[in-house]
């Protein structure tokens, strides 16, 4: 299933880079008009895992004697994969497959794909495929609050 996910994210630029202003405009209203549909969950998940990704390394790096602000500075422009592989992990001395799972990290990191995808090219795709990206970013925000000793 992973790589039916990643194989469609390809046929889908190929769809939007063949479609007309007509075609886009219509997928567009109807994003719009739909705005519990998938493609926007997964933007809201993969934004609120990056949000909460972005604060705990932003933790690590205070902790290791970095200003906030500076902290902040370093990490703003990054996303949440590189984050999660350069800062949290080597932290953690963890593997992210290892922390998350292989398949929830593959997912996730094709998540985050789509939420690049979705944002800039306003588009749809399978139901399935939404809850299966949006079941690992569920799993991620959790394991990562687990290790990061959060009670909730």
């Amino acid at each position: 299933m992973i790589d039916e996910i990643r194989n469609r994210l390809s046929e889908l630029r190929n769809h939007y880079i063949r479609a007309t202003p007509s075609q886009r405009f219509k997928v567009a209203v109807d994003r719009l008009r739909y705005h519990d549909s998938g493609p926007n969950q997964i933007i809201q998940h993969v934004s609120a895992v990056e949000g909460f990704v972005r604060s705990v390394a932003m933790d690590f790096e205070r902790k290791a004697g970095t200003p906030a602000d500076q902290a902040y500075d370093i990490l703003r422009n990054i996303g949440p994969v590189p984050i999660i592989t350069d800062f949290i992990s080597k932290r953690l001395q963890a593997d992210p497959d290892i922390m998350f799972g292989k398949d929830d990290w593959e997912l996730f990191k094709l998540a985050v794909q789509y939420r690049n995808f979705l944002i800039h090219e306003s588009s749809f795709l399978r139901h399935g495929y939404s809850t299966q990206l949006i079941g690992a970013c569920k799993k991620v925000l959790y394991k990562l609050a687990d290790l990061s000793e959060i009670k909730y």
